[in-house]
């Protein structure tokens, strides 16, 4: 009887002391997640779709009137809301516990080496699996990209990029 009380003691504590925050990103660093597909070859082509921490997959389309991050990355929150309005349906949703599970997966990806880009197709266009984090000093967000292939392609070799992309690739 006592070794059960014992070990009913030491469990409580153990899960007592797991937080939730544990295992989510925290509210001062929003993480966006996106899919992107872009190509400039015989016509104009611009579709995909982004997801917040609310889970839902909104998927936007060629029509959307889009702002694209600059040269290094950026984009303001002002431009990143605009992106997200332009969105015209929800595709998919993903549980909060997932999208959790993936942001920390994905942050620990800031920091990953890229592979020099390579040409490796001819007006096919990229697609670009990448997410964008929340620079609260700058107001804005810094794009990451985990994944590019088409005319150029790159790969973030991060430990945890490839299984992100996995993921980001079965939502339909």
């Amino acid at each position: 009887m006592r070794r059960f009380i014992f070990t009913a003691v030491v469990f409580s504590f153990l899960f007592g002391c797991i937080q939730l925050n544990d295992f989510t990103i925290e509210e001062s660093r929003p993480l966006i997640f996106q899919s992107e597909y872009v190509n400039y070859a015989w016509g104009y082509n611009h579709n995909g779709w982004m997801m917040e921490s609310s889970g839902e997959v909104k998927r936007f389309q060629k029509n959307a009137t889009w702002v694209f991050p600059d040269s290094l990355g950026y984009i303001s929150e002002v431009d990143m809301a605009k992106n997200i309005s332009a969105c015209d349906s929800v595709m998919a949703h993903v549980s909060p516990l997932t999208f959790s599970l993936y942001a920390q997966k994905a942050f620990t990806c800031s920091n990953g080496t890229m592979t020099k880009a390579t040409n490796t197709m001819a007006d096919a266009g990229e697609h670009i699996y990448c997410y964008y984090l929340y620079d609260a000093s700058g107001k804005r967000y810094k794009r990451f990209v985990l994944s590019m292939t088409g005319d150029w392609s790159q790969e973030n070799l991060a430990p945890y990029s490839k299984e992100v992309v996995d993921w980001m690739k079965a939502i339909k």
